[in-house]
């Protein structure tokens, strides 16, 4: 082959082949981070959707508690007639006016109120069913016990004057007068495109709802053009445990797509640009486009390498100097878009956080809120049991508080953690001392490696980390016949760095890979409502890495929890 010959080929593979590697670098690293922006869109989408259907189901039973109290202005005259043998044909026509009126004013799409033996005294979506007997409850089963919780279940109502079966999320209570007489109240909303609009989702996100059959209950019909974008569901299951409603929802990848079809456009035209290049140059063979084509493939080396904020000059107006802001401008586009998606990461990450901030500090408010209005019922009706009742409502409402000032205390402490003060730290000096905090509640064995490094660490930061671990590990023993835990330290070495290992290992229940990849996320707790916030091993975490450190876990259920903390050794300093 002559040399021409051999110097465009070479030239050709140099220029084309580092393009195609940027490329497929370029592709992969955006279709990771937008893959990875979907999933975090449809979880969140799947947490909003939970989160909206319990809320909904909360108001139903709300709204019909409400209506079941023997003081309700609608529901009381209904137990007054009953208690005097009625209600008469004036109180039925009455009815028939007033509780279509009522239930929109209740902000219920469905409402039905049974007499004793179930039949129909009065209902909001069905006006023509007064007077009828309702099948679920006769025979006396209309004086039952009602479910605590709303259930998603089917109901015929009218719409537009037509009949039609909608599934609804009802609720039940029993009203009972002090005169004896007693009615079941039935209140609910249908879940519908109401629902779908009271998503708060991300913008472009699509919703469809579909019952057991496929049914469309909201959302487009035509879901065609849908089915190829990412999609999560959700389901809703009826009182049995069957799947009786879907709620699906797609996010757009037009934008993907299209991302994806420019970097392939602009590779194409760099691959060609580049093959051009490479038989001029083959034909000219000048030294000055032989050091600009240098300067592209070292460009093009240093993108594939993961730099996107690499830019090369334009040194001239020629081919090579077009090819050169092409790939000026795919870089830019690919280093905007990774903001993008990196911002929008962020964000998500708050809003998450922001949401679980917001759930633990409404848990404590509705027994406050409880407290409160028994207290003000008890005072109005005068019982002599207010005293009573006031010390067990106060010390609930100040034990709610404290919960509310924990939460607020440790969400400022994890925010708002100091930088590390670092020195060396004895760990022979500062383990026993943290050690003598639990040894009183369960058996701790403390194991220390002779010649000990000492750590690079803010003392106090560190004690607060092994307190957090020993406190873990003390409630993971909970219930265990044979408690034990054990502290050890030992220095080791990786890639040449001296590090010192501190290990917090007990024999408890141990926890799932699915719990132990969330552990030290932020509000994520295992203890249930009476447990922590969530914090502490969060904190934690950010301890560790703040100390230069890294924390492991190793756990399988049934077997214990190991943690350890690998931090760098100070220079010199040994426990002999």
């Amino acid at each position: 082959m002559r040399l021409r010959a051999k110097l465009t080929l070479t030239i050709a593979v140099a220029s084309v082949v580092p393009t195609v590697a940027a490329t497929l670098v370029g592709r992969e690293l955006v279709q990771h981070e937008s893959r990875a922006e979907f999933e975090r869109i449809l979880e969140g989408g799947q947490t909003e959707v939970m989160s909206r259907y319990l809320a909904l189901q909360e108001e139903v039973v709300k709204s019909v508690e409400r209506l079941a109290d023997p003081e309700d202005q609608f529901t009381g005259p209904i137990l007054i007639g009953l208690s005097g043998g009625g209600p008469d044909d004036d109180t039925f026509r009455q009815l028939a006016l007033v509780t279509p009126r009522v239930m929109r004013e209740r902000g219920l799409d469905l409402l039905t109120v049974l007499g004793p033996k179930g039949e129909i005294l009065a209902s909001g979506h069905f006006p023509g069913r007064m007077g009828d007997s309702e099948p679920r409850f006769t025979g006396g089963a209309a004086l039952r016990a009602a479910p605590k919780d709303a259930l998603l279940l089917p109901e015929r109502i009218l719409l537009d004057g037509k009949p039609a079966t909608r599934l609804t999320v009802q609720a039940q209570r029993v009203a009972r007068s002090p005169l004896g007489a007693r009615v079941r109240v039935i209140g609910g909303r249908i879940l519908g495109q109401d629902f779908v609009r009271r998503l708060r989702l991300q913008a472009g996100t699509e919703v469809r709802i579909e019952d057991a059959s496929g049914g469309v209950l909201a959302g487009p019909e035509e879901w065609r053009r849908f089915a190829a974008y990412p999609q999560r569901s959700v389901r809703l299951d009826d009182p049995a445990g069957r799947e009786a409603v879907r709620v699906i929802l797609a996010v757009p990848d037009d934008k993907l797509r299209a991302a994806l079809g420019a970097i392939n456009l602009t590779a194409l035209v760099l691959a060609g640009s580049g093959l051009l290049l490479s038989l001029l140059l083959g034909v000219l063979a000048g030294r000055g486009t032989s050091r600009r084509l240098g300067e592209l493939v070292r460009g093009v080396e240093v993108v594939a390498a993961g730099d996107l904020e690499a830019r090369l000059p334009v040194r001239s107006r020629d081919e090579v100097g077009e090819l050169v802001e092409a790939f000026n401008r795919m870089t830019a586009e690919l280093a905007e878009s990774k903001q993008k998606l990196v911002a929008a990461e962020r964000t998500a990450a708050w809003q998450e956080i922001a949401r679980r901030i917001a759930h633990e500090i409404k848990n404590p408010l509705f027994p406050i809120q409880t407290a409160i209005e028994t207290l003000r019922k008890v005072h109005a009706k005068q019982l002599p049991s207010f005293e009573e009742i006031f010390q067990e409502s106060t010390t609930m409402i100040l034990e709610e508080v404290e919960r509310l000032k924990k939460i607020v205390t440790e969400f400022s402490q994890f925010a708002r953690l100091p930088k590390p003060k670092l020195e060396p730290c004895d760990l022979g000096e500062l383990i026993p001392q943290v050690v003598s905090l639990y040894g009183a509640e369960v058996p701790i064995r403390c194991e220390l490696a002779d010649a000990l490094p000492a750590v690079l660490a803010d003392r106090e930061q560190l004690t607060q980390v092994l307190v957090n671990l020993l406190k873990n590990a003390r409630e993971a023993l909970a219930g265990v016949a044979e408690p034990r835990v054990l502290l050890s330290a030992s220095a080791l070495e990786e890639g040449g760095a001296r590090l010192v290992a501190i290990r917090v290992e007990d024999n408890g229940a141990g926890m799932s890979d699915e719990v132990r990849a969330q552990i030290f996320t932020p509000y994520f707790t295992t203890k249930g409502a009476s447990g922590g916030t969530g914090l502490g091993l969060a904190i934690v975490s950010r301890i560790v890495t703040d100390h230069g450190g890294r924390i492991e876990v190793q756990s399988q259920p049934g077997q214990g929890a190991s943690f350890v903390l690998k931090l760098p050794a100070a220079a010199g300093a040994t426990r002999g």
